[in-house]
């Protein structure tokens, strides 16, 4: 119906049911077929594959049959004939959104997300509670020694919020 020349082009897009349409091509865009929602590909039997590593740029994935993390009604025949199952390199430069190095829910990248998540709690501490927020200074090397200075501020707070806590447990 969107093709045809009878649709007055005064009508709101959501009359004409417009806004579901480009929704949906949205959504199939961002999680193409045969990729899982993390960028992990799936199998020729719809399971999510492996991680096994990165070479510079490159994700390798193999078979879950293969590495023992599903068990295939098919077995491997389903997606390789080899041995060593099915194996597909992706370049994580394809789509920076989608694909990390290291792979999105992968240990590496749980630790970096925590560190990340720690520095967002600092960068949140020294906005409030401190002068971050509200500069008063012009100039980078002004801001960066105003910057530093709220950070040894909320260094020096914790290492003395660490010390009574020892004493009281001690007491």
């Amino acid at each position: 119906m969107v093709g045809t020349t009878s649709l007055k082009t005064t009508n709101p897009p959501r009359t004409l049911g417009l806004k579901l349409l480009f929704h949906s091509i949205c959504v199939m865009k961002m999680t193409p077929e045969g990729i899982a929602s993390n960028g992990t590909p799936r199998c020729s039997m719809g399971y999510e594959m492996t991680y096994w590593g990165a070479n510079k740029d490159q994700l390798k994935f193999r078979c879950p049959h293969a590495t023992g993390k599903v068990d295939c009604p098919l077995g491997m025949a389903a997606c390789s004939s080899s041995n060593y199952g099915m194996v597909v390199k992706i370049n994580v430069n394809k789509d920076l959104r989608r694909y990390s190095n290291p792979h999105r829910d992968s240990k590496r990248w749980k630790e970096l997300y925590n560190e990340r998540t720690s520095v967002e709690r600092c960068n949140s501490r020294m906005k409030s509670y401190l002068t971050a927020n509200s500069l008063h200074v012009w100039g980078i090397d002004k801001v960066k020694t105003h910057i530093y200075l709220n950070a040894i501020v909320l260094l020096v707070s914790a290492l003395a919020m660490a010390k009574e806590s020892k004493k009281q447990q001690t007491a």
